[in-house]
């Protein structure tokens, strides 16, 4: 069970892993709308109202191609026989985890507790004992599940590139960051 949660890419094939990325991308993404969550951003998520079934589609694409550009060329600089399907089926099994963090979402209590803030009057925010505990548990899931999506990814890529040395490490998450500014910029003029 470890394996499957933390390094499937060692187990299972990449054809395998190909399929089931798509189906869970796809399930991740109409679970996100009803949900009413956005992935507006490589290592973000967020919940808002007034969604349209493309949105976290769109954000999902964008994320994807964001990672993929910057994981595959680092890929071909650590390893130049780094194949494309490797590199992508990693970020499709690696994103899971925020496909799974939309369901804390999913009686739109998050959206509930944003609506009572007020951006003029931040210094006046209260919130019941339950929202404090929501918030609590959500920023505890969130960081766990951010751990659980980087370490998906750096045993993907692992596996893809045969990765050892430490400064590739680094550039493994400079890599993300870059993505993480891309998808942001991209999202930002759409």
């Amino acid at each position: 069970m470890k394996k499957l949660l933390l390094n499937p890419f060692e187990k299972y094939g990449e054809l395998q892993l190909l399929a089931v990325g798509i189906i869970l991308t796809v399930a991740g993404s109409i679970l996100a709308f009803y949900c009413n969550a956005r992935f507006d951003g490589v290592i973000d998520l967020h919940f808002g109202e007034g969604l349209i079934l493309s949105d976290p589609f769109i954000d999902n694409a964008i994320n994807i191609v964001s990672l993929f550009i910057f994981l595959f060329i680092l890929g071909l600089i650590i390893n130049t026989k780094t194949r494309i399907i490797d590199v992508v089926t990693t970020i499709l099994i690696a994103r899971v985890p925020f496909y799974l963090l939309s369901l804390v979402n999913c009686t739109n209590i998050m959206v509930r507790i944003q609506n009572n803030i007020d951006p003029a009057n931040l210094y006046n925010i209260t919130f019941s004992t339950l929202e404090m505990i929501t918030l609590l548990v959500f920023g505890l899931v969130t960081i766990l599940f951010l751990i659980w999506f980087v370490v998906l990814l750096y045993n993907g890529f692992k596996t893809a590139t045969n990765i050892k040395q430490t400064s590739h490490k680094v550039m493994f998450g400079i890599a993300i960051l870059l993505a993480e500014a891309l998808s942001k910029i991209i999202l930002f003029i759409l």
